[in-house]
């Protein structure tokens, strides 16, 4: 016997309660998109935090860049004033500094500035300030005669040495009118170097010409120190032998008392 449906409209009731397997895996396959839904939406939007906090962190960084680019800004502009300020005193002053070696653009902007110099100032004294290693003689020579030069047009030239004159260095000083030398201070004296390359003809030109030069620096050391009238001022001769292979490096109290310089500092 067999039962009756109550409800024709529904032949199959637990069909009705289930649903078909095609509606069952409809509908998990719409919540799991809607899973991977929220969940996209959860990493864009920690992605737009993060920008954000990345936009901030970078704004953050730019205007402490704009804050220490403004303080460098001012400390280079006061920087800049008080150079020109300490420029503007050494030239009211009648100083120039020259702190390198002897060369050919040191000698070529000290001549220029020399010039610009006592050109604005004519017939003030002026005070030639001393720190120099040495270099070439013949750009030495140069410098050289244009301060005794200045000397002549009517400044009275002071050469002041402070650290060291060394080779060509030490000749500078002599251009001084008033050569002052400081306490912790040295004078260097020594052969002038000769490199020689190509035939020995030539190798023996360049070596006679060091030797002519070296006898014209010790004729100046000897001429400055005699006009001191020092009693240990040595002669041409005498400063050769003393520094005959030799780097004859002399104290400040030394380089007075051989006529080298007039007084320490």
């Amino acid at each position: 016997m067999n039962e009756q449906n109550p409800n024709p409209q529904n032949p199959n009731p637990q069909t009705a309660t289930t649903g078909t397997p095609s509606q069952r895996e409809t509908e998990l396959k719409q919540q799991l998109l809607e899973i991977q839904v929220a969940d996209a939406q959860l990493k864009v939007d920690k992605l737009k935090r993060e920008e954000a906090r990345e936009k901030q962190d970078q704004e953050l960084k730019l205007r402490q860049q704009a804050a220490q680019t403004e303080r460098a800004e001012l400390e280079l502009a006061n920087l800049k004033r008080e150079s020109s300020k300490a420029n503007a005193s050494a030239q009211e002053a009648m100083e120039y500094t020259f702190s390198e070696g002897v060369n050919d653009l040191s000698v070529k902007v000290a001549i220029k500035e020399l010039g610009e110099l006592t050109r604005r100032f004519p017939g003030r004294p002026l005070t030639f300030i001393l720190t120099s290693p040495g270099g070439s003689v013949l750009h030495g020579f140069a410098l050289y005669d244009y301060l005794r030069s200045l000397s002549k047009k009517g400044h009275m030239l002071t050469v002041q040495v402070f650290g060291m004159a060394a080779s060509m260095g030490g000749i500078l000083l002599q251009a001084g009118d008033i050569r002052q030398i400081g306490e912790a201070s040295e004078v260097l004296i020594h052969e002038v170097s000769s490199g020689t390359m190509g035939k020995v003809s030539e190798q023996q030109d360049r070596l006679d010409f060091s030797h002519h030069l070296w006898d014209k620096l010790a004729k100046i050391l000897s001429k400055r120190a005699k006009e001191t009238g020092k009693k240990d001022a040595m002669t041409p001769g005498q400063i050769k032998k003393k520094a005959y292979k030799f780097d004859w490096w002399l104290e400040a109290k030394d380089a007075v008392r051989l006529g080298f310089a007039d007084e320490i500092l």
